[in-house]
């Protein structure tokens, strides 16, 4: 009777012990991406909620838009270098990601840290050496989510390998200024993201 209880009782702490393991091995891999990328309660609300987050997708801070934490830079950008999918039971999401430099843009972290409270928004996606916001390549309901504020990124660890955009004021959208980018970016369509500054 003792040999039944106690064989018992070993096989309950085992069961305990490989459970912990588990646990933690699944903590580790979910936070194992440098960045987490989720879609707001409200975009995800409907059980049918599907959003594919395509390679490529630009987050950035904006200046007036987040309060910066100490030491953080006013604007800081990534892109995801994996595809992600997004469901109504998994609205949040690891990726991997690099991080973006752009001077026109003023995203000049090439390591870019975690800092509680802020967060990054969608703004558009890795197109020839500029960041197309309009993302006509993508369907409306993925275009609609990102202008729409709906998708935002948080650093897990540190962002580092940089892509760095050599785009011009000219590849800026036109916010009203009578600068039209269309122009520019068609003739960098074709070009391909630099992860290395050109020699200059």
């Amino acid at each position: 009777m003792q040999n039944t209880t106690y064989g018992r009782t070993m096989l309950l702490l085992a069961s305990c012990a490989a459970f912990a393991v588990f646990s933690n091995t699944a903590h580790a891999q979910a936070v194992d991406g440098p960045t987490t990328v989720c879609i707001t309660a409200q975009a995800a609300q409907q059980p049918q909620t599907l959003v594919v987050v395509p390679s490529g997708t630009v987050f950035a801070t904006t200046p007036g838009t987040e309060k910066p934490a100490e030491h953080t830079p006013t604007a800081l950008a990534i892109v995801t270098t994996e595809t992600i999918t997004l469901t109504h039971m998994q609205p949040c999401m690891v990726a991997d990601a690099s991080s973006v430099v752009s001077h026109t843009r003023h995203w000049l972290r090439q390591k870019i840290k975690p800092h509680t409270g802020v967060s990054l928004h969608a703004v558009g996606e890795v197109s020839g050496n500029g960041v197309d916001t309009d993302m006509q390549d993508e369907d409306a309901s993925f275009r609609d989510l990102v202008h729409s504020g709906a998708l935002s990124a948080t650093i897990n660890h540190t962002v580092q390998d940089p892509v760095f955009l050599q785009e011009s004021d000219a590849d800026l959208p036109d916010m009203g200024e009578g600068v039209d980018p269309a122009a520019s970016r068609d003739a960098a369509s074709d070009l391909p993201s630099q992860r290395h500054p050109q020699a200059r």
